[in-house]
């Protein structure tokens, strides 16, 4: 299956992908300078590309593809739109995008994923629109929700899956999102399971000492001061009732160590994450070394290592490991160490994505494997294509009972989505008269499938102001 990898990062979520087998990427896109570098450094294709970009978009709509990854951030949703659907509603937001364009290159599958506080965010209301957008304007299928009666209804911790039921050790929940296109799979949805894989099958690390490194450099040890700091700190959090502050995620007395959610932006995700190691501690203990205020403490505490957050994720030690048991995970040179520990923080679990990416694959095979010959020949269209088609369908049944639905049909599989054509082209390609030609993308027009400037036309659906739905 094609797929297309949006706001991709470092590409987690498209290996995760390319190790489930059967899939194979077709377009990227991420807007960060450092994080392209490494993607391209990993997989050879430059993802710098904007999802807000109408030209870009312009090109997916040119692209074959099946499915659609994102990895979106959060972002707060528009009151103001909230009962006029998702075109107002979200406006100005990554999820906005994403959504346009599912609505015009209707992937069969999509796959999201966030934070895991996208569920409870704004009370709730981000999580609602994102699953009303995608069930009742988009029409797909997303796993883990039930239709009783007119309403839709789930259990928003079916979407939480924690990555250290993936054979990692580390404690991070994260939200999954998996839709499947009702116009592509219709009535075959119903033979596929409605809940999301709970564990991994593979168990990679037993716990966080198996992944910490055995000769770290002075650097990632904390001084005495920014120790001490850290430690008062946690002592005023403890008198006022709270149990923020440092934490040494492997101390003694923890029989199966595992790490805090790693984070993007380093700070906390470090602090949470603090390693007791006397082997390397007693090595720098008492040291004065460059860029530390004061000498490295002497109570062997240090933080992790952007290689050991590699392993946290899967990247190191799992995702490029290649069938000759050869590493081949690197970052491009001089790529500094904030940076990886962004990119890494900032990215997925490769193993949990990978046991997504099977499950979608069982899925898809399961409805497939029951399809008539019309359903096969259906399944076979761009999904840029079968919009227009639908939309063409649909007009045929509001305005004109007369309109020969075939001629529609030719004409978008024989010129495709997106390209520049005139009205010669198709009469001559479908065999019919020039004013008949015209007849046609006239009323192409009318359906909003066409545009057209200086006597050339190209087929688009650019999508139209949607049904309001109900919150």
């Amino acid at each position: 299956m094609r797929m297309i990898d949006l706001c991709c990062g470092i590409g987690g979520i498209r290996r995760g992908f390319e190790l489930a087998g059967d899939f194979k990427n077709v377009m990227s896109a991420e807007v960060d300078k450092y994080a392209c570098e490494t993607y391209k450094h990993l997989f050879g294709d430059d993802p710098n590309n904007d999802v807000k970009d109408d030209a870009f978009k312009k090109v997916l709509r040119q692209t074959d593809y099946d499915v659609l990854l994102a990895g979106f951030p959060c972002q707060t949703f528009s009151r103001i739109g909230l009962l006029k659907g998702f075109r107002d509603t979200t406006k100005g937001t990554i999820f906005f995008e994403i959504a346009q364009i599912i609505q015009q290159t209707m992937p069969k599958v999509v796959f999201l994923e966030n934070v895991e506080n996208l569920v409870s965010h704004d009370n709730g209301r981000t999580f609602e629109i994102i699953i009303n957008t995608l069930e009742k304007e988009l029409n797909y299928h997303v796993v883990g929700v039930n239709h009783d009666s007119e309403e839709l209804t789930y259990e928003k911790s079916s979407f939480i899956r924690n990555t250290k039921n993936f054979g990692l050790p580390q404690n991070r929940p994260r939200v999954y999102i998996i839709a499947f296109s009702r116009d592509y799979f219709g009535e075959h949805l119903k033979n596929i399971p409605n809940e999301l894989p709970k564990n991994g099958s593979k168990q990679i690390y037993q716990d966080l000492t198996e992944i910490l490194e055995s000769d770290v450099p002075a650097k990632f040890f904390m001084s005495s001061g920014y120790l001490k700091t850290l430690e008062n700190h946690k002592a005023r959090q403890k008198e006022n009732g709270n149990g923020f502050g440092y934490r040494i995620v492997n101390e003694r007395g923890i029989k199966k160590p595992i790490a805090n959610t790693i984070l993007a932006t380093g700070g906390s995700g470090k602090e949470r994450n603090l390693i007791y190691d006397s082997k390397n501690g007693l090595k720098y203990a008492g040291r004065i070394i460059p860029y530390k205020k004061s000498v490295i403490n002497n109570k062997f505490i240090r933080t992790m290592t952007p290689t050991e957050w590699g392993k946290l994720q899967g990247f190191i030690g799992y995702g490029f490991v290649d069938e000759n048991g050869i590493d081949r995970f690197s970052f491009p040179e001089k790529m500094s160490d904030q940076q990886k520990f962004k990119q890494f923080g900032n990215s997925v679990s490769i193993p949990v994505i990978e046991e997504m990416a099977v499950f979608i694959k069982q899925c898809v095979n399961l409805m497939t494997k029951d399809f008539s010959e019309k359903e096969r020949e259906g399944y076979l269209l761009p999904g840029a294509q079968k919009v227009i088609i639908l939309k063409a369908q649909e007009w045929k049944k509001n305005n004109s009972k007369r309109l020969k639905i075939e001629k529609y049909c030719d004409l978008v599989k024989t010129v495709g989505v997106a390209q520049e054509f005139g009205a010669e082209k198709v009469s001559q390609q479908l065999n019919i008269s020039l004013v008949s030609a015209y007849k046609i993308l006239k009323n192409m027009e009318e359906m909003n499938c066409i545009s057209h400037e200086h006597g050339k036309y190209e087929l688009e659906y650019v999508g139209e102001k949607m049904d309001a739905f109900m919150y």
